[in-house]
C-alpha cells in the first residue's frame, strides 16, 4: 500500500499546478488556442493534459514557502502571457496589412462579424487573418506552441527571477510586426499609389469624364486583383514569416 504525507502530496501538487497555470495563461492569449469558437473548458482541460504528461519528465520545483506562493503564481502568468502575446504578434502583423489595404482600397467600411473576436472586423483583414492560420496550422504551428511552452521550463525554471524576461526583445517584435505589414500591402499599395495618380491626371485633362464617380470601384477592382496576383508571392512568404517570428527569444539565457 502506498503511502503519501502531506509533504509528498504538496510537491505532487506543485509539480501540477505551477506549469497548469502557465500552460493556460500562454494558451489563453496563443494564437488558434485563444479562439472564443474553442470553448474554455476545452482549453482548461487541454492545458491541463499537458501538465500531467510534462510532470514525469520536468525537474521537481523547489521548495516554495507559502510567503513566496503569490510571486511564483505572477511568474507563471507573466510568462504564459509573454509568450502567448509573441505569437499572437505574427496574426496581428496580417491583420494590420489588411486593415491598412482595406483603408486605401475604400472598404473600411466593409465590416462583418467576426465569431473569434465576438464583434465586428474589416473584411480584408479578417481575410488575410485566416489565411495566416491556415498556415500556422499547416506548418504544424500549434505543436511548435506546445514545443515551446515544454522548452520554457528549462530556460525559465519555476521559481527563478522574472528579470528572465527580455522586454526589449518583445518590444523589438512589435515593431518586426509593422514591418512584416508594410512588406505584405506594399505591392497593393504601389498599385493603388499608381491608380489615384493616373486618375487624378485624367481628371484634370477631362473634367467632363466625372473620374469622381468611378474612381471608387476603380480603386476596389486594382487593389483586390493586384491583391490576388501577389497571393501566390505573398503564400510563399508566409511560412518564412510565421518562422521568424515563432523563433524569437523572448528570454535572457543568462
Amino acid at each position: 500500500m502506498i503511502q503519501l504525507n502531506s509533504e509528498q502530496l504538496g510537491l505532487w501538487i506543485a509539480a501540477f499546478v505551477w506549469p497548469f497555470i502557465r500552460i493556460l495563461a500562454m494558451l489563453s492569449t496563443a494564437p488558434i488556442f485563444e479562439s472564443r469558437i474553442l470553448q474554455r473548458r476545452v482549453r482548461i482541460g487541454l492545458a491541463a493534459c499537458i501538465a500531467i504528461t510534462l510532470m514525469p519528465i520536468l525537474p521537481p520545483p523547489p521548495p516554495i514557502a507559502d510567503s513566496h506562493s503569490l510571486y511564483i503564481l505572477i511568474q507563471q502568468l507573466l510568462v504564459g502571457v509573454a509568450m502567448g502575446f509573441t505569437m499572437r504578434l505574427v496574426f496581428a502583423a496580417f491583420e494590420v496589412a489588411g486593415d491598412l489595404l482595406g483603408l486605401q482600397m475604400g472598404l473600411a467600411f466593409a465590416q462583418f462579424i467576426d465569431p473569434q473576436k465576438g464583434g465586428t472586423s474589416p473584411i480584408l483583414g479578417s481575410y488575410l487573418s485566416l489565411l495566416a492560420s491556415l498556415v500556422f496550422l499547416a506548418l504544424d504551428g500549434h505543436l511548435l506552441v506546445i514545443t515551446a511552452i515544454i522548452n520554457s521550463f528549462e530556460l525559465v525554471p519555476i521559481g527563478s527571477s522574472l528579470q528572465v524576461i527580455n522586454l526589449e526583445t518583445i518590444a523589438l517584435t512589435g515593431s518586426m510586426m509593422f514591418l512584416i505589414a508594410m512588406q505584405i500591402a506594399i505591392p497593393v499599395l504601389a498599385a493603388l499609389i499608381i491608380s489615384n495618380v493616373i486618375l487624378g491626371v485624367l481628371a484634370r485633362a477631362a473634367p467632363q469624364m466625372n473620374i469622381m464617380s468611378i474612381g471608387f470601384a476603380i480603386t476596389i477592382t486594382v487593389g483586390i486583383w493586384v491583391l490576388w496576383v501577389s497571393m501566390p508571392y505573398l503564400m510563399s512568404n508566409f511560412d518564412s514569416m510565421i518562422n521568424r517570428l515563432l523563433t524569437i527569444d523572448i528570454f535572457n539565457n543568462t
